[in-house]
């Protein structure tokens, strides 16, 4: 196989989440239920590699983004710089507090953040403060049961060193944001693709190294191709959607802030 050829896990996770009406465009949906609007102001909390504000960038919105790697932010910047963005302001900064006045954005996003920082709460307290009355938070973490699959192939630091600092359930990230006075709109579990992924990228790994594997490697590729093989099966859907109740990488939450 030619490597530009090559099947990427990114463009396997991908299709997953457009099936599931993330990132639709026609209908300018972030994901199902979640339009972003020319005139909204979105914030995104840890923006990491800026695939999610990029999308908000593209309907038109005002975008701000903060992270904690320069590097990160820089990508983001230059990214969100030629979209169709009618304004935007990069932030680099810790996160916590979140560096902006009360009631900032119409939506807040903050994904795959609270299961790694000291107190989960404090920082959605952030996010509802910044977020103005009427409007959404988007909040992803990942699934206490795909860490523990991870578990079992990861070498004993894996966790200390890129692991999180808590596990949440399905009913704990409810439970987390009702607490907060938000109002849960739509709860997804996606992503089961991304754990037999890490999985075996782990698997393969060098021992001791302590992280997944980036290079391609048979094993690997033989679950891209699998995976895109059931993608495109008449009954994948159904696959896809079993799986992810019973082994999602990640859980999802769209709340809104009473106003």
């Amino acid at each position: 196989m030619n490597p530009t050829d090559r099947p990427t896990a990114a463009d396997t996770g991908l299709r997953d989440r457009l099936r599931e009406g993330w990132f639709d465009i026609k209908n300018g949906e972030l994901t199902r239920g979640l339009r972003v609007r020319s005139t909204d102001t979105v914030i995104d909390v840890s923006c990491g590699d800026g695939g999610i504000i990029g999308f908000c960038a593209g309907r038109g919105a005002e975008v701000i983004f903060l992270d904690t790697d320069e590097k990160r932010l820089a990508v983001t910047r230059a990214r969100v710089r030629e979209s169709a963005a009618h304004a935007y302001k990069a932030i680099l900064s810790p996160c916590y507090p979140v560096p902006l006045p009360d009631a900032s954005g119409d939506l807040v996003i903050c994904t795959e953040v609270l299961e790694h920082v000291p107190d989960p709460a404090a920082l959605l307290a952030e996010l509802v403060r910044v977020t103005r009355p009427g409007g959404r938070i988007l909040l992803t973490v990942a699934d206490a049961r795909s860490e523990q699959f991870i578990a079992a192939v990861a070498p004993e630091n894996f966790f200390q060193e890129h692991g999180p600092t808590h596990f949440f359930t399905a009913g704990d990230l409810g439970r987390l944001v009702r607490d907060a006075g938000l109002r849960i709109e739509s709860q997804q579990a996606l992503d089961c693709f991304w754990n037999m992924y890490l999985a075996l990228s782990l698997l393969v790994a060098a021992p001791g190294v302590g992280e997944a594997l980036d290079e391609p490697h048979p094993i690997t590729d033989h679950w891209i191709q699998l995976w895109q093989g059931v993608q495109a099966h008449a009954q994948g859907e159904k696959v896809c959607s079993a799986l992810n109740e019973l082994l999602p990488r990640t859980q999802a939450i769209v709340a809104r802030k009473p106003g």
